[in-house]
């Protein structure tokens, strides 16, 4: 069949499913829990589905595949370790996290400490950081879409914009609903191209044993040429040395274990119990899902050592799937990553949402906002951060692995240890977690400019949590020896 009438019929039966998911729930969130949280009753089998869903996103399949077809197992080290570790972290909190009867994480700051100023301030924080951070979504559908339909990124980026848009309108179950389906689509064209591509290159071992030998340049666009054994050593150059490695901890692991969008699903979870396995069984699929990745892009190496007409890491596993390893199943595993794309967008979406019409408006209303105010609001912010990220998105960064480190360093510096000090230890007070949140932002706009100006050896996430941390304990020590901050009012005690 032709390739493109090929491609056409997926995205036909793919785009019939997304809309047939997202006009079933639109009525299904008629309460502010139901539309944000799903009504937490979600069962093992729905949280884990929508944890992964959210979790696996255009960095994971186009940035770290090809970052792992152009160093190797370097980039382990500087991402998906990370990524795990900082998991672990969320099951450390889950129990405590779930006790908290909140609709968003900013909700726990005035639940523990009575301070709607500090909810309205994370609220800012988070809508700033997912508006910025959806680009990677939106340009990791650009890339896949252009590459389908040959049109150019500008105008396939104003797919994934009515998509998302569309998915989320219908709230947290619509969101739930479209990560399930696409989760098994992932699942599904990753276990294909994993066999496909193995069996193509000798087995696991062989792609191993033929990677070792293989040197040069990956493609025009890289900064480093390979060196024999190169592709399988832990460290490498540029992003990927020891230190730079060491630091990078900071932002993509603790960045993800303060997370929203993932702490939002396991208070979604029916019960703590729930909660705690979602985590767990996610990341037990999670594991097999990042080995194939790993070894797709080392076996396409191997395949392929050297690529002439691709220059950006984004675009190599794409470039490869539709043109020199195309198969009847290019279209299939291209358009599990559009769903990847979607899956982690909409999460995101909803929470700029709930940033806004939940956390935000309330505060700054004279007067009290009904459930239908809410709700409309929530689908105003929806449609305006998806507006402002597709605008971003135009000119979007080259290497999205990179970046989306950068902006969970973000929430790192700023969220870390004032939730978890939050959640774990009780003489952390109001005052310590503003001192928190206002020296991580001002670390942040300090050590930022210096990390891209190339003068910082390290990620700049590592002093800025190391400042934001002390700045926690300091603030919280300062206000308990000044006999306030003590008391948490009995109507805001979790």
């Amino acid at each position: 069949m032709n390739k493109t009438l090929l491609y056409l019929l997926y995205f036909c039966a793919y785009s019939t499913v997304l809309l047939l998911i997202g006009k079933s729930s639109l009525r299904d969130g008629n309460t502010v829990g139901q539309f944000f949280l799903g009504g937490r009753h979600l069962s093992l089998w729905r949280c884990m589905a929508t944890f992964s869903g959210t979790w696996v996103s255009a960095a994971s399949i186009l940035s770290l595949t090809g970052s792992v077809y152009e160093s190797g197992y370097n980039v382990m080290l500087y991402s998906v370790f990370p990524w795990f570790i900082g998991a672990f972290f969320l099951v450390g909190i889950s129990d405590r996290l779930y006790d908290n009867e909140i609709l968003t994480i900013p909700e726990l700051f005035y639940k523990r400490f009575g301070s709607k100023g500090l909810q309205v301030a994370y609220a800012a924080v988070f809508i700033a950081v997912y508006i910025f951070y959806l680009v990677i979504q939106i340009k990791g559908f650009g890339v896949v879409a252009s590459t389908l339909f040959d049109i150019p990124y500008g105008i396939s980026i104003l797919l994934v914009y009515l998509f998302i848009l569309y998915t989320t309108f219908g709230g947290y179950r619509s969101v739930t609903r479209s990560d399930v389906f696409n989760l098994i689509l992932l699942a599904i064209s990753i276990a294909v191209l994993f066999v496909t591509i193995t069996s193509r290159a000798g087995g696991v071992l062989e792609i191993h044993r033929s990677a070792a030998g293989i040197s040069g340049f990956a493609h025009p666009g890289t900064p480093y040429p390979t060196e024999p054994g190169g592709l399988l050593r832990p460290f490498g150059e540029g992003l990927f040395t020891p230190l730079m490695n060491l630091s990078m901890f900071c932002g993509w692991g603790l960045g993800l274990a303060a997370n929203p969008q993932y702490t939002i699903r396991m208070l979604s979870a029916q019960n703590k119990k729930t909660a705690r396995r979602t985590v767990l069984c996610s990341l037990g699929f999670l594991a097999l899902v990042y080995f194939s990745l790993i070894q797709i892009g080392l076996g396409m190496r191997v395949l392929i050592p050297t690529l002439s007409t691709v220059s950006k890491t984004d675009e190599i596993i794409t470039w490869l799937i539709n043109n020199q390893l195309y198969s009847a199943w290019s279209g299939f595993f291209l358009f599990s990553i559009i769903g990847a794309c979607v899956s982690t967008a909409n999460s995101q979406l909803l929470l700029i949402a709930s940033s806004f019409a939940y956390d935000i408006a309330p505060a700054v209303s004279r007067r009290n906002l009904s459930r239908e105010s809410i709700l409309r609001l929530s689908r105003l912010g929806i449609f305006a951060g998806g507006t402002l990220s597709m605008l971003l998105a135009i000119d979007p960064p080259d290497s999205v692995i990179s970046y989306g480190g950068d902006i969970w360093g973000v929430v790192a510096a700023t969220l870390f240890p004032a939730m978890y000090g939050t959640l774990l230890f009780k003489k952390v007070n109001r005052t310590g977690v503003w001192a928190s949140l206002l020296s991580g932002l001002a670390s942040i706009l300090l050590f930022y400019p210096l990390y891209y100006a190339g003068l910082l050896r390290f990620h700049p996430s590592m002093p800025c949590v190391a400042i934001s941390t002390a700045a926690l304990a300091a603030g919280s020590l300062y206000a308990r020896g000044k006999g306030a901050g003590d008391e948490i009012p009995a109507e805001h005690r979790a």
